[in-house]
């Protein structure tokens, strides 16, 4: 299963680096980082922002990625235990319906 790059507009995520919980982020963010060469003007720049909780954080973590028609997915990852499988099944799904709807305008 492929990320749908081209439809996704910012990531945002707050998690701790140590929690084992915060593994879906830490993977989904390695595959999102786009290169420091990106222009922020051009249509393959990724807007990232991570807040880094403390190691001891009671706070869970949780992304919220932005895609290029305005919607906004949140992904509570801590609260609901979900994998990375989950969270790449659920952007492939929603980036494929973007997709789709981008090229039926024309």
């Amino acid at each position: 299963m492929s990320l749908p790059l081209s439809t996704i507009s910012s990531f945002r995520a707050s998690f701790s680096p140590f929690s084992p919980l915060s593994k879906p982020c830490r993977l989904v963010l390695s595959l999102l980082q786009t290169p420091t060469t990106a222009s922020p003007s051009s249509s393959s720049h990724i807007k990232i922002s991570v807040t880094k909780l403390p190691r001891h954080s009671p706070k869970l973590p949780e992304m919220t990625i932005g895609f290029r028609n305005g919607k906004e997915l949140r992904f509570e990852v801590g609260k609901n235990q979900m994998s990375v499988h989950d969270v790449l099944e659920e952007l492939g799904r929603v980036g494929r319906v973007i997709e789709r709807e981008e090229s039926l305008k024309g």
